[in-house]
């Protein structure tokens, strides 16, 4: 699915307008910090060959989904599995929060979006009409399997995107705006960058926000 014409193209927070951008959607970011060092945690804590091959990339997503759900609706958000879509749901802000694995371009400037890991299935193209305002502007364009969830997902939706390795962890909150032929999520309307230290370095002290330029449109 391509953007909406007339689509602003990506604004990338970081430093202090990814403090308050996130402030605005009440999201902590000592919460996001949290989530993806859990999941670096645990990818960690996989016990190979016993477990499953897939246990370190599952437990890496599994478990940033289960921290930030249970943070934010401990904060008042509810949360929401349609279609197995995990969500933490804000109605008085009017958005959606999910978690993703992304590729190696994630929580990194520069020409080359990131993509999500995986592909993903109709409620996120659904979702991402939503976020692209294709619903209200050409709602006879879309595909009829995305028409039919019509309501189903009602608020834009954001991706909290991990890209975790044994040596880093890099995080962002970001707006998708397309998937490309395979079903991954290929743009992003805004980016929300996301410093995240390794859980035995934050005894050096907490990452810098304010590090480079505030805001960048790309």
């Amino acid at each position: 699915m391509e953007p909406a014409s007339g689509l602003p193209s990506c604004t990338v927070y970081k430093g202090a307008a990814a403090r308050q951008k996130l402030r605005e959607m009440s999201v902590p970011i000592e919460l996001l910090i949290e989530a993806a060092q859990q999941g670096f945690v645990e990818r960690m804590n996989a016990e190979l060959p016993f477990d499953p091959v897939t246990a370190p990339g599952t437990d890496a997503w599994r478990y940033p989904v289960r921290v930030l759900r249970k943070a934010l609706m401990e904060l008042g958000w509810r949360i929401d599995n349609p279609r197995n879509l995990p969500l933490a749901i804000s109605d008085e802000k009017k958005i959606n929060v999910t978690v993703s694995s992304g590729d190696e371009f994630t929580g990194l400037e520069g020409v080359r979006q990131p993509r999500s890991k995986n592909p993903k299935g109709v409620l996120m193209e659904e979702a991402i009409a939503r976020n692209t305002r294709q619903y209200d502007l050409f709602p006879g364009s879309l595909p009829i399997a995305v028409q039919k969830f019509d309501q189903t997902v009602k608020h834009k939706t954001w991706v909290f995107l991990i890209y975790i390795t044994d040596e880093e962890i890099r995080a962002e909150l970001s707006l998708p705006s397309s998937m490309d032929e395979t079903d991954h999520v290929n743009r992003w309307a805004e980016r929300i960058l996301i410093p995240v230290s390794l859980p035995d370095a934050e005894v050096k002290g907490e990452p810098n926000f304010d590090e480079g330029p505030d805001i960048r449109r790309l």
